[in-house]
């Protein structure tokens, strides 16, 4: 991360991955998600996720609202998807509140997909981390 080495941190993350290394993870990958010198951006989102890194909320947020160039021709918004997937798993009152920002996003899809994990909210309370 700090080489801004796009090919060491796609090797770092699958090796923390395999040895199930996460101290200080979730703090990395908030740093990272949001910036632009890698192209794992769906991966560092998802790993938010299944880790409930609380401390990624506003990283995910901000990145759910704005691809990277990389991503440009993306009109579906995956990313944006995967953002509010995590923020809905990591389930806090913070997430939420990030959430019903997204819902009201000027863009429809980003729209739908945040509007869809809060009424899925109660339904989805076992994958949720708080």
């Amino acid at each position: 991360v700090e080489q801004r080495d796009p090919d060491e941190f796609e090797d770092a993350l699958t090796a923390c991955s395999a040895m199930g290394a996460t101290d200080g993870l979730c703090e990395l990958l908030s740093q990272v998600l949001l910036e632009d010198w890698h192209f794992r951006h769906e991966d560092v989102s998802f790993a938010t996720q299944q880790l409930k890194c609380e401390c990624a909320v506003q990283a995910l947020e901000q990145r759910a609202s704005s691809n990277p160039k990389y991503l440009g021709w993306d009109d579906n918004h995956a990313l944006a998807r995967k953002c509010t997937w995590a923020l809905a798993d990591i389930g806090t009152p913070e997430a939420r509140r990030a959430l019903e920002r997204l819902a009201t996003s000027e863009t429809r899809v980003i729209r739908s997909f945040a509007q869809k994990r809060l009424d899925n909210w109660r339904l989805e309370k076992s994958r949720k981390g708080h």
